[in-house]
């Protein structure tokens, strides 16, 4: 059960803040639904019905610092998520930004990160599907730990490039 004015993440939404719990009549049924704000979009809001166990499974605690760390300290040794197919690139970027994984998030980070440098040498640009999956993965890293580690999203970049004692 969520609580009012907890913080939550919610899927791809990223970071929400539970506004509050409301009956709505849709068709011939009422049903309860929890009114979940998030906090990047501030126009945006997202009715998630109470008794529906599979979207509420989508819900979850904002990581704590402790969590964050520990998820920074292992992500050297991860391999390389970079795909040569565009399609293949691109399905499997999506998937992994759904599955919520923050260290799958990191990693797609790092390797755009990373093929935008790479390009830049030469004066070419990202592929526009890599360049809006680097913009979710931002969002919803920059967000998150922005709340958990108790900084301003600007400064998320930094917080992470200095625990991992190079650039990402």
């Amino acid at each position: 059960m969520l609580k009012l004015n907890e913080k939550v993440v919610y899927g791809t939404t990223g970071v929400c803040v539970v506004d509050s719990v409301e009956n709505k009549r849709i068709g011939r049924q009422t049903k309860s639904y929890y009114v979940l704000k998030p906090i990047s979009q501030a126009t945006a809001t997202v009715y998630l019905p109470a008794d529906n166990e599979k979207l509420l499974s989508k819900v979850r605690a904002i990581l704590s610092a402790d969590d964050i760390k520990l998820i920074l300290k292992g992500l050297n040794e991860e391999p390389d998520v970079w795909a040569d197919n565009d399609n293949e690139r691109r399905l499997k970027f999506s998937s992994m930004i759904s599955s919520g994984d923050r260290k799958d998030c990191l990693l797609i980070m790092r390797c755009l990160r990373n093929r935008q440098r790479f390009l830049s040498g030469s004066g070419k640009r990202l592929h526009i599907a890599d360049e809006r999956a680097l913009k979710e993965v931002e969002r919803l890293i920059y967000d998150e730990f922005s709340i958990a580690l108790d900084i301003r999203p600007e400064e998320v970049n930094s917080f992470i490039n200095n625990e991992l004692n190079s650039e990402i």
